[in-house]
């Protein structure tokens, strides 16, 4: 009968429809596509980004988008999810970033450097369970020589196995990891095992530069795809490994780019017959938002970090690092009434403050997680001096502060700096407590034999917190000095100026 089908036409139907999943799983010895959307160094950028680019909920509508229209779709991330971005993922300690990739179902994400060397095994474990995932690395190592987290996995996409692996940058072994030759050969092995179990496209997802990538493929030949990180890079085209092949490819940071590979690959030879990469910018007037996940991101700010979008000025050209150290360092004096505050524009600052107007998320971006916990200390003039030398000498790194000043001696063959405090006075001095670790106790253990009673000392002073952060340091000052009619420019110019003991003044002992 018409519209019937009998049983000669059922085996006929059966047939038709196993070659077509023959065809589309690649075992007909047909090329199978593949999009690898690929991320790296997002640093907690949740919100939308300055200057109309970036911010997670436009990587999330971007990724979307490519889903809808694209049936084979692999989206990897290569590591540093967290520090160095938004108030409210600092709030959040970080965890509001995995729940953000966990919607965006990721196939992959690695451990970063900034996502494990200063926090602990059960922030960790709070990270996966924020993603959904455990997080894939494969050299960091416990006492006993055995993986720490999960080496890799397995995933399909359009019928095609694919092996990911994760790595970090080289470990110390004391520091409970492997270095980078160990690394390479680690991930051969790992390789070569998904490959017994039936992986056809190796991915390797690494938290390390392009170069040292490359080094790892030379180790590793099994590897196909390298995605990379830490480095920062755009890699506009992807690189090639000539010796391998294989394919290395890197998009930025702080969710500004997402990376697309797409390939062609031939499950017959295990080898990509055509590759074509390329970075897309998160570009807000290009880019479609997810608006669920942005709707999300203003929730929880106005829950964790309200005083975000508080506009604090508006700022007519870009400010670099040196002036806003100086404006944090004169401003930590006033909060806590303090007699010298320092700054460090290296330790503490972490990009320049962009033109436009600029709300208090902006300026934590800037130095607010560095210098949030500020430490008060004790501390003569001589040791202030001292310090200040031995920035400049011994770690050759200017030094930005305020309630001193300074004069720059010099001759044919020494330079030494002097300040216009009382050597045997004591001073009560703040500082971001990461300066006080990294800088003033890190020098005086240095210059422990020149000075030992300097390194005595240090080890000895009793370190008190305090209220005020670096946040809070930069926005009070320059609202005070915007009320005041002065530009906040201006005003970093004028504290640099009057840091200065002129010879004159050092003369008369002013």
């Amino acid at each position: 009968m018409t519209g019937l089908f009998y049983p000669c036409d059922f085996v006929m139907l059966i047939r038709i429809l196993t070659l077509l999943v023959l065809l589309s799983t690649g075992l007909s010895g047909a090329p199978v596509s593949l999009v690898i959307l690929h991320t790296n160094d997002i640093h907690d950028h949740v919100r939308p980004g300055d200057r109309g680019r970036g911010g997670l909920p436009y990587v999330a509508g971007y990724v979307q988008a490519v889903r809808a229209v694209e049936p084979a779709v692999l989206l990897v991330d290569a590591g540093d999810v967290t520090e160095k971005g938004d108030l409210v993922a600092f709030r959040r300690h970080g965890r509001i970033t995995y729940e953000m990739m966990r919607r965006m179902n990721y196939d992959a994400v690695t451990i970063g450097n900034h996502d494990f060397d200063d926090v602990t095994l059960a922030d960790i474990k709070d990270f996966e369970k924020a993603l959904g995932q455990p997080l894939l690395n494969l050299n960091i190592r416990r006492p006993d020589g055995s993986a720490q987290f999960q080496p890799s996995r397995m995933v399909e996409r359009g019928g095609l196995r694919i092996g990911l692996i994760g790595l970090i940058v080289p470990r110390k072994a004391d520091r409970g990891g492997l270095d980078a030759a160990a690394s390479g050969r680690a991930l051969s092995d790992e390789a070569r095992w998904l490959r017994s179990l039936g992986a056809q496209l190796i991915v390797a997802v690494c938290h390390e530069s392009v170069d040292d990538c490359a080094a790892w493929a030379r180790l590793a030949p099994e590897v196909h795809v390298f995605v990379s990180g830490h480095s920062h890079e755009e890699l506009s085209a992807p690189r090639v490994v000539p010796e391998t092949g294989a394919l290395i490819v890197q998009a930025g940071h702080y969710a500004e780019w997402v990376g697309r590979l797409e390939i062609d690959f031939d499950p017959q030879t295990g080898r990509i017959v055509r590759h074509q990469g390329r970075l897309v910018p998160m570009d807000h007037d290009a880019v479609t938002p997810d608006a669920a996940m942005l709707a999300w991101v203003r929730e929880q700010e106005r829950k964790f970090a309200p005083e975000a979008n508080d506009l604090v000025f508006d700022n007519p050209a870009p400010m670099d690092g040196f002036s806003l150290a100086r404006i944090a360092a004169d401003g930590l004096r006033r909060l806590t009434g303090a007699d010298v505050a320092f700054c460090h524009p290296y330790q503490i600052i972490r990009d320049e403050l962009p033109a436009g107007p600029v709300d208090v998320n902006q300026v934590f971006k800037t130095g607010g997680q560095r210098g949030h916990d500020c430490i008060s200390v004790e501390l003569s003039g001589a040791e202030i001096e001292r310090y200040i030398n031995l920035l400049y000498t011994m770690q050759g790194e200017p030094p930005e502060w305020s309630g001193c000043r300074v004069a720059k001696e010099e001759d044919a063959a020494h330079v030494s700096y002097r300040t216009d405090l009382e050597p045997a006075h004591r001073y009560r001095v703040v500082m971001p407590k990461l300066e006080w670790e990294t800088r003033y106790l890190k020098l005086a253990r240095k210059a422990a034999k020149a000075f030992p009673d300097h390194a005595t000392a240090a080890e000895a002073a009793i370190v008190m917190p305090v209220a005020a952060g670096y946040t809070e340091a930069v926005v009070a000052s320059t609202r005070n000095t915007l009320q005041a009619g002065g530009t906040v420019q201006a005003m970093a110019d004028a504290i640099a100026r009057e840091r200065v003991l002129t010879k004159q003044a050092a003369e008369t002992g002013r």
